[in-house]
């Protein structure tokens, strides 16, 4: 089924989409409207990391030059295993240069990606205005953010705005401003056959998702009906997947935030099977983070860890294959989503973004994002 009949799927249930199709003109939520701002960038680096199983081109977008690390082997877990017949005091050991490169980089290498859920795209609107606030100093609504452009200069950073495109390119309500909470579950869901809702988070039973079922195809998954959530333990990966592992192996970032959206529970919590130091350096983030947000005015819904469904649950998804992959310290963030209800306005929603980008800059550049190591240190050694 293609994208129109999806859309029109959803527009017998919900009448009329065109209202939703009226965006700020900063509200850069899909590749129609992102595209050509993208084209326009004249300090990045911008370039095809991929395509998806539906041919839809993947992008990366680069600031600051690459330093080189002389690395000599692409398996981080063959690195750390070499040295674990003697006792290791030294929880730095985790870190092998084999892996990680003989050199330090100078400066931290931060990646931001979006929409590996179709729908959720605030953190992508928030990372294509980072890119101008790099540039020009403003944001797309002419906001300054100075203190993020200096640290945004002084790092280099990898942008994927959409990974799953294909999810992006099926979601209806652009603008999300008056976005129901129904027409947010459908859209992100699906829709059966029948007209009934798939419910979260039973759907994730179904992998793939059926996608001939002459239903509506959620935008949560690709057009193959994959949760790219969860590929990456596939023994047939889709070709998203394999882009994000060829892209972050290649680039081995100090951190990746994988932005998804909810009501606004931002970072956290730290998962299951990633090392200590690295879930106790994404609750140090996690606070700074929440309290940054909290202290700009909006509500800060951090969830309590200890009784979220799942907690202990050894399972796996996209944030903890980044470090198993590239070695990187995975930030997942739950933007707020918005819609009607939230009280939140695109205006609001795009600063909660960047309010979240700021502090996380902030922490890299004071604490540093490698857990175990004083980041002041670093570069005190780097620059003697």
């Amino acid at each position: 089924m293609d994208r129109r009949a999806h859309f029109d799927l959803i527009a017998q249930r919900f009448g009329d989409l065109s209202v939703f199709e009226r965006c700020p003109s900063f509200w850069l939520p899909k590749p129609a409207q992102g595209n050509v701002f993208i084209e326009s960038l004249r300090e990045a680096k911008v370039h095809n990391v991929g395509r998806t199983v539906a041919g839809r081109e993947i992008v990366a977008i680069e600031y600051g030059e690459p330093e080189p690390i002389h690395a000599e082997t692409d398996n981080l877990h063959s690195a750390i295993a070499a040295g674990v017949a003697t006792p290791q005091p030294d929880p730095t050991a985790i870190f092998p240069a084999a892996f990680y490169g003989r050199t330090r980089r100078r400066r931290p290498v931060i990646a931001f990606q979006g929409a590996i859920h179709g729908g959720e795209h605030t953190g992508t609107v928030a990372s294509l205005n980072l890119c101008q606030i790099i540039e020009k100093g403003t944001d797309l609504r002419g906001k300054p953010w100075a203190r993020i452009q200096e640290l945004a200069r002084r790092s280099r950073i990898l942008i994927i705005p959409w990974l799953n495109v294909d999810g992006v390119e099926r979601w209806p309500f652009d603008n999300p401003e008056t976005m129901t909470i129904e027409q947010s579950r459908a859209a992100t869901n699906g829709i059966r056959a029948d007209g009934s809702f798939h419910e979260y988070p039973a759907f994730k039973l179904m992998c793939p998702m059926p996608v001939e079922s002459g239903g509506y195809l959620g935008s949560y998954f690709n057009d193959a009906g994959i949760n790219l959530q969860y590929d990456f333990c596939a023994v047939e990966r889709q070709p998203e997947t394999a882009a994000w592992m060829r892209y972050y192996l290649k680039q081995r970032p100090d951190a990746v935030v994988v932005w998804h959206c909810n009501a606004g529970t931002l970072m956290g919590p730290p998962e299951y099977y990633l090392p200590p130091g690295h879930q106790h350096t994404l609750s140090r983030l996690a606070g700074a983070v929440h309290r940054r947000v909290a202290a700009a005015g909006f509500e800060s819904r951090r969830l309590s860890w200890g009784d979220l469904p799942g907690m202990g649950k050894p399972f796996m998804e996209q944030t903890t294959a980044i470090y198993h992959t590239c070695g990187a310290t995975p930030l997942m963030c739950e933007l707020p989503m918005g819609g009607a209800g939230s009280g939140l306005t695109c205006d609001q929603l795009l600063d909660i973004g960047l309010l979240v980008i700021e502090e996380t800059l902030e922490f890299a550049h004071d604490e540093g994002l490698r857990p175990y190591e004083f980041w002041s240190k670093v570069r005190r050694g780097l620059n003697s």
